[in-house]
């Protein structure tokens, strides 16, 4: 017999489709269907790329696409507390069987903690793709990294909340790129990669016009979400260390910044999360190479 199947709750703000929106949730779903070792439970949405009525609509119309229109979505924050309240019920239902994967803003996940300490302990562990730790942004504008930035409190709380957490940060997934030629390759294949193909020429276009002068975000983009999924099954596709992580919730300019001690000094705090500190952009690109191919 394999290995049993890791059974997720995938958490996003997912926007592949809007105008002038990030594409990578998109992917990432994708990615997370495709993965022989996982199995998709349920997903959730929450607002952050866009309104969160257009995620939950987007993210139905891409199951569609995927042969997966049977797969439960629930709309979340800010419309309600609908997908909090079903993230907490499942966890619940079955303790240590779960693992969420949060690629969004934090506030479903905060608000489904917030129930009781045994929702924490009920987690398998909650993955995420949020913050930056080992380098910096240099945007005024959005210190830290969005994720984070939309809602610092629920990172915070999702921190402080004693569950099993890894966190994969902008400074590693910023490594790994999709580009031009990545985008005819989907096209050569089925329904869901024309359609990718289509957006990620889009999102390049539209990063080349409000990011001329940010060399690495030129001609390609960064896929960050397929990262932090794809790493549920791989942990070896990355490097990881213990860390203790804490999130600014109140500064004027820093709010939103997380703040990784590394545990290096006498006396360190305890850490209450492992984070991504690099990643092999070569094994990666070419597992999401294969499974894109393998799509409908």
């Amino acid at each position: 017999m394999g290995q049993p199947l890791t059974r997720i709750i995938l958490d996003t703000d997912l926007a592949m489709g809007a105008p002038g929106s990030d594409i990578d949730d998109g992917l990432a779903l994708a990615l997370a269907l495709a993965d022989p070792g996982l199995r998709v439970e349920l997903v959730t949405t929450v607002g952050g790329n866009g309104d969160v009525a257009t995620s939950t609509r987007l993210t139905r119309e891409l199951l569609e696409v995927l042969g997966r229109a049977d797969l439960t979505v629930v709309e979340g924050a800010p419309a309600g507390d609908d997908a909090a309240d079903e993230i907490a019920r499942r966890l619940l239902a079955e303790p240590g069987e779960l693992t969420v994967v949060a690629i969004g803003p934090l506030t479903n996940v905060a608000r489904a903690l917030a129930s009781g300490p045994e929702v924490a302990a009920a987690a398998r562990e909650i993955v995420v793709m949020g913050g930056v730790y080992l380098e910096q942004t240099n945007v005024a504008a959005m210190p830290g990294e969005y994720n984070f930035w939309c809602d610092p409190d629920a990172a915070q709380a999702v921190l402080a909340s004693g569950a099993t957490i890894r966190l994969v940060g902008l400074d590693v997934t910023r490594k790994v790129r999709l580009t031009r030629g990545d985008a005819r390759a989907l096209a050569t294949g089925g329904e869901f990669g024309r359609l990718a193909a289509t957006h990620v020429e889009g999102w390049i276009d539209f990063q080349n016009r409000t990011k001329p002068r940010d060399l690495l975000e030129q001609d390609s983009c960064a896929l960050h979400d397929p990262l932090a999924v794809a790493v549920v099954t791989r942990p070896d596709l990355v490097t990881w260390r213990d860390a203790h992580v804490a999130v600014e919730t109140q500064g004027r300019v820093t709010r939103g910044v997380a703040i990784a001690d590394l545990l290096m000094w006498e006396n360190p705090p305890e850490p209450n999360c492992r984070i991504a500190t690099a990643v092999d952009v070569a094994a990666f690109t070419t597992l999401f190479a294969e499974r894109m191919a393998a799509l409908p």
